[in-house]
């Protein structure tokens, strides 16, 4: 048998939260499944580091009609920019890096970055970077990085 998923660890009352409110939160995610514009989905509330609400509905697999479930595994997308964004302001808070911070210093990798300039898919042109990639560049999306998969521009083939 399989995990049995996210599961509430604490009553929502005893860290503050008013259960009868947080029940809310399924009326307005199913509503959006009623009106078809969201396949399925499962949602926690946490405070003070545990658990107090959990709820679901909906498809996880809407090609096998198969329901969404705490144990349900969820590709959440660009969902991890903020995620790693909150991890690595914690570690700027503890005084571990500087935003001013070379990227190649922890990820060497980058230590001579380049910049598309012109060219078709198959041939692009590129020069190195006037500068270095900062890790504020990260932050502001200004690095010059792009997902690379899609294959729609010169730039993914760099």
């Amino acid at each position: 048998m399989g995990s049995p998923g996210i599961a509430p660890e604490v009553e929502p009352s005893e860290v503050g939260l008013d259960a009868r409110r947080l029940d809310r939160i399924s009326a307005h995610f199913d509503a959006y499944v009623e009106a078809g514009r969201l396949p399925g989905w499962l949602c926690a509330v946490g405070r003070d580091g545990a658990v107090a609400w959990v709820g679901h509905g909906g498809l996880r697999d809407v090609e096998r009609a198969a329901c969404a479930s705490p144990d349900t595994v969820w590709r959440i997308y660009s969902m991890t920019k903020p995620i790693t964004a909150v991890a690595a302001l914690q570690l700027f808070e503890e005084g571990r890096f500087d935003l001013n911070d070379e990227l190649a210093r922890y990820l060497p990798e980058f230590a001579d970055p380049v910049v598309y300039v012109d060219g078709p898919r198959g041939e692009p042109r590129a020069r190195c970077a006037t500068g270095p990639i900062l890790i504020w560049h990260l932050f502001t999306h200004s690095a010059g990085l792009t997902y690379g998969f899609q294959r729609r521009h010169p730039v993914d083939a760099i």
